[in-house]
């Protein structure tokens, strides 16, 4: 919904009447509030306006009594790959677990690499008569605002996962809930920070070794990307410029390819930038499938990956974990393939009538450094076999209602986990 010029007090009133479909969005606002004044004191609008915004608080984003029905809620992720991507096969099965946990259903359509196709999809899913209650979806090669467009013109919530809008077109949307009422908010990984600690992780474990470090007294590291117009690319390698810009006078970056987070792709490149720059004792990878990638290259070279160079990545998938146990990988920084089951909760929460002040609008969640000093604990979350007995009651404010806020870390599931194993062994004596 477009703002109207106008005073104050009516512009404040039209998202809300709009979300409470007293109005059309679609027609002038003026033209229908501005017109009634005659006969009501401002005085008397701003009580409306008091008495609709508690309404709106009560009746959930879109007023009447929703959210109140026979059958499960419906949730449909849209996914930029295909069935069993390394990343997107276990984000959409840690989802579905949670979502199956907390009584709804989840749908997970594909796009394979294709924008298109992926608005395609959100268009027909969206304008269907059995529309679903809630779509889910990452800001895939920009396409963020558009397909947050369709949701809202249909009246189907939407949340954002894994990649957000870029900042100018987020400051142009504004906030979730305002322009486009139906977005409900975003759930995205901290992917400055997991460049970042990557590239301090990699340059502490090269400098134990006086081998690794270059004659001018530094480590020197080069780089892979995936795609350069995705997000994660673009932040990962931000945390990753400014880790080495802090420790300038021990590191240095001698250069970045973008390897389409391709794993093949990132050996060929991976064996070109290590004849360019062979004193490089270190590879930051903004992806596993990458590093692995980096790993091969490093052993076609005829050199010890983990020994002469130390290559770490982002997933944690367990091919990597398998990596980091042989020690040809030192590190992996993961996490956000969970990120997909909070999304789950919030939406169960949304759709049970949790006050929307306690649902955050958005959340940017912390990955963690996997090493073999770690090792098993993170493989024993990343266990797909073990979703099942995940307990997602425990992160819900709706079955936890005295919980201040919500707690999506993995080191808090490794804590419920460590919980329920403990009741269960006492209940067993």
């Amino acid at each position: 919904m477009k703002a109207i010029e106008g005073d104050e007090t009516t512009l404040r009133l039209q998202p809300i009447l709009a979300e409470m479909r007293l109005i059309d969005p679609s027609r002038s606002f003026r033209s229908i509030v501005v017109g009634s004044l005659s006969f009501a004191s401002w005085f008397g609008l701003a009580f409306v306006a008091a008495m609709l915004t508690h309404a709106f608080q009560a009746n959930r984003l879109y007023g009447v009594e929703p959210f109140v029905q026979d059958k499960p809620y419906r949730i449909v992720l849209f996914t930029p790959r295909i069935p069993n991507d390394h990343f997107w096969g276990p984000f959409a099965e840690f989802m579905d677990e949670a979502a199956t946990d907390l009584g709804m259903e989840l749908e997970v359509q594909y796009a394979a690499s294709s924008r298109n196709l992926m608005q395609a999809q959100i268009l027909d899913v969206c304008a269907a008569q059995d529309k679903p209650d809630a779509i889910v979806f990452q800001s895939f090669k920009r396409g963020g605002v558009k397909f947050l467009k369709i949701a809202n013109r249909h009246e189907v919530t939407a949340l954002l996962v894994n990649a957000g809008l870029k900042k100018q077109l987020a400051e142009v949307i504004g906030e979730p809930r305002t322009s486009l009422p139906y977005w409900l908010g975003e759930v995205l990984p901290d992917d400055f920070e997991a460049g970042f600690h990557l590239a301090n992780a990699l340059i502490d474990e090269a400098r134990r070794v006086p081998q690794r470090i270059g004659e001018d007294g530094k480590v020197h590291i080069i780089g892979l990307i995936g795609v350069i117009s995705d997000g994660a690319s673009t932040q990962r390698l931000a945390g990753l410029q400014d880790a080495i810009a802090k420790r300038s006078d021990e590191a240095v970056l001698d250069q970045v390819v973008a390897a389409d987070w391709n794993e093949e792709l990132a050996r060929r490149r991976c064996r070109v930038l290590h004849r360019r720059y062979p004193d490089a004792s270190v590879v930051w990878s903004a992806s596993d499938p990458m590093a692995i990638g980096a790993v091969n290259a490093i052993s076609d070279r005829k050199l010890v990956p983990g020994k002469d160079v130390i290559i770490g990545g982002v997933d944690a998938t367990p091919e990597a974990m398998e990596l980091i146990e042989q020690g040809k990988m030192f590190a992996s920084v993961g996490g956000h393939v969970l990120d997909g089951g909070w999304a789950a909760v919030l939406l169960h929460d949304f759709f049970h009538g949790i006050d929307l002040d306690r649902i955050p609008k958005r959340s940017s969640l912390a990955m963690r450094l996997v090493t073999r000093e770690n090792l098993g604990t993170y493989r024993a979350i990343f266990d797909r076999s073990t979703w099942k007995d995940i307990d997602f009651r425990k992160f819900s404010l709706v079955h936890q209602p005295d919980q201040k806020g919500y707690q999506f870390d993995i080191r808090e599931l490794v804590t419920k986990q460590h919980q329920d194993q403990s009741q269960s062994a006492k209940l067993q004596e």
